[in-house]
């Protein structure tokens, strides 16, 4: 129900081209296959351990641990699979849709496990002195991140995959201080040859887009109001306080209690999809314009009210991890080449330079773009007091 809580979305079904069988790559090609085995070989950790695996991550920790060590060495083969699997360009993690928005995208959790596993390690080698391969785990955990977000999973892999590519560069850029001019060349040319997210436009005109097309041939397979109500109430068609059945009942009602009125709302929504698509690619303010036009003019489609309110948030999300993406570029350019570098490297969504504010041990990097609960975003670099 993951899919169906978080995000039901999709696009005006449009041509896909598809590429013959030459054009794709061999199955020894396809970093996916690497990062199964990857997911298949890791530690099975209790939600407790997870949570402590999590905070390892996160904070400072003691190497000689007797947890961490263990934690480590059950991953050593898992994280050798991601290296491989970040070794390769092409990333196809071989999802189909027909189960609409109840996909289960296990590839996510996994995911997010194994990068906390490499983020771990990263920072015990750094912390260790094994600086080469401390930035090596990290940088093949910034690499998953990316291909995590492709060809499968629409925006919840997006997101996925923009979380945990901020955490990974907030623990790199504790140990910036520490590199010399050569090591941060490099680090920079990695960074900068990393394969690209995930679209969100994309994700709309391709995956996205089925999430509409399963939910209208279910309602075309229904037998009678019964069972539309069944259905409606299986997938919480609606968010709000009244148990689920009477939500599907009010959702069904407005769309005047027949299969066929759920079918003509859901037909003057796919328009919504195509016009939208391209303004995902807008700056923020300018996307929140429009679609708080198209949410206006969309204001009396029951359909469009269920599938469409996450979109405004995925976008809010992406500029989120803009900022702490160009953060971590700014303060790589500062570690370069001094404060003065700040001048090229405004902020992508507030504007003007970051603000910097050093500390003994290191500097914060402050934007003036907030999130939602007011606090700005910024990155620390370095560790206060070293």
């Amino acid at each position: 129900m993951l899919r169906a809580a978080c995000l039901i979305i999709t696009l005006f079904v449009l041509p896909v081209q598809i590429a013959s069988a030459e054009d794709r790559p061999g199955n020894g090609d396809n970093a996916a296959l690497k990062y199964w085995q990857a997911f298949a070989t890791m530690p099975k950790l209790s939600h407790d351990q997870q949570n402590l695996l999590a905070d390892y991550a996160e904070y400072p920790v003691n190497p000689q641990d007797a947890h961490i060590r263990d934690f480590v060495n059950q991953a050593d083969y898992a994280l050798s699979m991601m290296h491989r699997g970040a070794a390769i360009r092409h990333c196809d993690w071989g999802i189909s849709y027909e189960d609409g928005v109840l996909l289960l995208l296990p590839q996510g959790g996994a995911a997010r496990q194994l990068i906390s596993l490499a983020r771990l390690r990263g920072r015990m080698r750094l912390e260790a002195g094994q600086t080469k391969e401390g930035i090596d785990d990290l940088i093949a955990a910034e690499t998953l991140a990316r291909h995590v977000s492709q060809n499968g999973g629409g925006f919840i892999m997006i997101l996925v995959g923009y979380a945990t590519e901020g955490r990974l560069n907030e623990s790199l850029a504790l140990y910036l201080p520490k590199l010399d001019a050569k090591t941060l060349k490099d680090l920079k040319a990695r960074l900068d040859a990393l394969p690209p997210f995930g679209t969100l436009p994309n994700s709309l005109l391709t995956c996205e887009r089925e999430s509409l097309d399963w939910f209208v041939r279910k309602v075309k397979e229904t037998k009678d109001k019964e069972g539309l109500l069944a259905f409606m109430s299986f997938i919480n068609v609606s968010e709000g306080k009244p148990a689920a059945g009477d939500r599907a009942r009010a959702f069904l009602e407005e769309c005047g209690g027949t299969a066929e009125g759920i079918l003509q709302f859901a037909a003057k929504a796919r328009p919504s999809y195509d016009r939208l698509a391209p303004k995902l690619d807008l700056p923020l303010d300018e996307f929140q314009k429009e679609f708080e036009r198209e949410s206006k003019a969309q204001a009396g489609n029951p359909v469009y009210k269920v599938f469409f309110p996450a979109l405004e948030k995925v976008r809010q999300l992406k500029a989120r991890a803009d900022v702490r993406r160009a953060l971590f570029s700014a303060a790589l350019a500062v570690q370069m080449d001094g404060k003065d570098a700040l001048k090229d490297h405004p902020d992508p969504v507030a504007g003007g330079a970051f603000e910097y504010v050093p500390f003994d041990g290191g500097f914060e990097l402050r934007s003036k773009y907030k999130t939602q609960d007011d606090k700005p975003v910024t990155l620390t670099v370095g560790h206060r007091g070293n």
